[in-house]
């Protein structure tokens, strides 16, 4: 089961479990409220979005049934390095032409999704359609994805006439 919770409301916890008689399970909890609260460290940050990114990665692999071998140079899919400008999965190739979409991935804790849409829409060349992967315990560790309504309608008018 996944609580959440924001700071002001962590802070009264640890108050409440302060005025209660000490054991090894007030302590224990004491200890996890205390640690959430601890900002993310850049480098783990990092590296927490780019193993979301291999997900991606991986997921796409499946789907175009191209192989994803990060450490390969000539892979049609690859997983930008944090920090530098563009997408963040590289498609080329036949990766490119089965799943023509400019993808951003996000792992945060915090929802920042205006500004992730932009992000996405100026990461894509013109005419590209774009998607932006969410991965965040806000959503109970779902996984989600967003993408602009005409791609959504093309897609499932495709899906439709498939089954037909």
């Amino acid at each position: 089961m996944t609580l959440n919770v924001n700071t002001k409301e962590k802070i009264l916890l640890l108050e409440a479990l302060k005025a209660l008689p000490e054991s090894k399970e007030r302590n224990s909890l004491a200890k996890k409220i205390e640690k959430s609260m601890k900002p993310i460290q850049k480098r783990s940050a990092k590296a927490k979005g780019h193993e979301w990114q291999k997900e991606i990665c991986e997921m796409i692999s499946r789907i175009t049934n191209t192989p994803f071998n990060q450490s390969d140079d000539a892979s049609e899919i690859k997983s930008r390095e944090a920090s530098l400008n563009g997408v963040d999965v590289i498609l080329t190739g036949e990766a490119r032409r089965k799943f023509p979409y400019c993808v951003e991935c996000k792992n945060c804790e915090a929802i920042s999704l205006p500004d992730w849409v932009r992000q996405a829409e100026s990461n894509s060349e013109t005419g590209e359609d774009w998607l932006l992967f969410i991965k965040s315990s806000l959503f109970a560790k779902k996984k989600i994805a967003v993408l602009p309504l005409p791609l959504f309608e093309h897609l499932a008018a495709k899906a439709a006439h498939s089954s037909e």
